[in-house]
């Protein structure tokens, strides 16, 4: 019978789980993100995405449950995994972090930038009174401090997870 192997050790970003992430981030264009709601329930939502580096953007309508949600609890947990054909070459991030809000001018242009490369269509969708669905004013823009995160890579044997802690100091980011 074979055996689970799981790293779960913390370990220090290196250049191989660094490259992981990337790999992995760069290849989805969705995530599940968890919130919490004002009753202390977690809420699930699926969100498109950008990622600069390691680090991951998204943007939602300031009238959404996961923009009052944050405003409440900037608490956040996502996952992220590209599509699969055999179980065995399955690889994931999921992470917990703080939701922080970015004004940024020049960080949203280069987010909404990398959104319309990762999909084309958003330019051409409009809502029911005609106007664009993007870019939207009416929308808030993230980045997610990430404070721990678990990269899953079963290609090193199945249920091979890695985990990586972050404090206040340290960012994904090393570009």
């Amino acid at each position: 019978m074979q055996k689970r192997t799981f790293s779960n050790s913390i370990d220090e970003m290196n250049d191989e789980l660094y490259e992981k992430i990337i790999e992995i981030v760069s290849s989805c264009k969705d995530m599940a993100i968890s919130t919490v709601r004002e009753d202390g329930w977690p809420q699930v939502n699926t969100v498109s995405f950008v990622n600069m580096g390691p680090d991951i953007y998204f943007e939602t309508s300031r009238y959404t449950s996961k923009a009052k949600n944050i405003a409440h609890d900037p608490r956040v947990s996502i996952a992220i995994w590209p599509f699969y054909e055999d179980l065995l070459n399955g690889c994931g991030i999921s992470l917990a972090g703080y939701a922080e809000e970015v004004n940024d001018e020049t960080v949203a242009r280069e987010f909404h930038r990398r959104l319309l490369e990762k999909m084309p269509e958003l330019a051409k969708i409009t809502y029911d009174g005609g106007d664009k669905v993007f870019p939207d004013p009416n929308t808030n823009l993230y980045h997610i401090r990430t404070t721990v995160m678990s990269i899953l890579d079963f290609s090193k044997g199945f249920g091979h997870t890695d985990l990586v802690l972050f404090d206040d100091n340290d960012s994904a980011n090393r570009e």
